[in-house]
């Protein structure tokens, strides 16, 4: 199941993602955010009805540079996150809910329709 967001949710996440990204290729050694994986980065963002959406941007190899390393190639999805139940009180990503957002590779974002 695809996940629908607002446009707006779209833009502020692809410009995280990509401010992310270039931090990174910037300075693989450099951390970001406490609290995150470089490579395998996740994060939320608060929508205006006060649930959320997780975007994960990752680096296809992880950041690993194999010997036919040209470059490394990015992806971004964003993912619907349950709010808490009675039975589970905690929010939770939903990754049947999915938006894959773009690849970003050798400074070449493409999007996704």
């Amino acid at each position: 199941m695809t996940l629908a967001l607002a446009e707006k949710t779209k833009l502020l996440i692809i410009d995280k993602a990509l401010t992310h990204i270039k931090g990174v290729e910037q300075n693989p050694d450099q951390t970001f955010d406490e609290d995150g994986d470089n490579f395998d980065y996740w994060n939320s963002i608060e929508l205006s009805d006060g649930n959320f959406v997780d975007y994960n941007v990752y680096e296809s190899n992880f950041g690993v540079e194999y010997d036919d390393f040209d470059g490394y190639e990015w992806h971004c999805s964003a993912f619907a996150v349950d709010p808490p139940t009675k039975d589970y009180p905690h929010p939770q990503i939903n990754t049947d809910k999915e938006e894959h957002l773009f690849t970003y590779k050798d400074g070449k974002v493409t999007f996704q329709d």
